[in-house]
């Protein structure tokens, strides 16, 4: 297998990684068709095995950008953050693993805006208690609420944002919906 960069997240998909997170894909990686980037969930149209990531200067954004893929940023970490600790209250095993992935995928989302916004670091976020959330049936509601919001965030300030961050979010959006989808199948 030959080496391959997703444009969006940077990361260089191989052998060794390209089925991670996968219960978060309804079309899955083969070794030899790499459909998805096993980091952030983008489509193939956004891989290359072409050495040149996408060049970009956050120096050039302007501070309303900036403002957007913070509120981004926060989101995405808000969202791992919740899945991260769904996987650990979640009783079946599938839907378990299926959190864990989906913490992974937005957490990466969280890293495309940071480093895409030129932020040094992530910021530091309030600790939200999820055990209201008891059920794995009220856990996936709570997984689709959010989904919904990640979508809806990204078209709200898709026409306010550059055509190179429109690209950004659009990718990041088409993963979005297509975790709605995994949840519904699970439900």
């Amino acid at each position: 297998m030959k080496k391959i960069r997703c444009l969006i997240c940077g990361m260089i998909i191989n052998d060794k990684n390209y089925n991670m997170n996968d219960s978060t894909f309804i079309d899955k990686n083969e070794v030899d068709d790499i459909v998805r980037c096993p980091f952030c969930g983008v489509t193939k149209e956004y891989l290359s095995d072409d050495e040149e990531y996408i060049n970009f200067n956050s120096d050039d954004l302007e501070d309303k950008t900036r403002k957007v893929l913070d509120m981004g940023m926060k989101l995405e970490m808000f969202n791992g953050d919740f899945y991260e600790e769904a996987s650990k209250q979640a009783k079946d095993e599938k839907l378990k693993k299926m959190f864990k992935d989906l913490s992974n995928i937005e957490m990466m989302h969280a890293r495309v805006h940071k480093n895409f916004g030129g932020f040094n670091t992530f910021p530091s976020l309030k600790k939200i208690d999820y055990k209201k959330h008891n059920t794995d049936e009220l856990l996936l509601i709570e997984a689709n609420k959010r989904e919904k919001h990640a979508i809806e965030f990204y078209e709200r300030y898709f026409s306010k944002v550059p055509d190179s961050i429109k690209k950004i979010f659009k990718a990041l959006s088409d993963v979005e919906k297509e975790h709605i989808t995994i949840i519904r199948q699970i439900d």
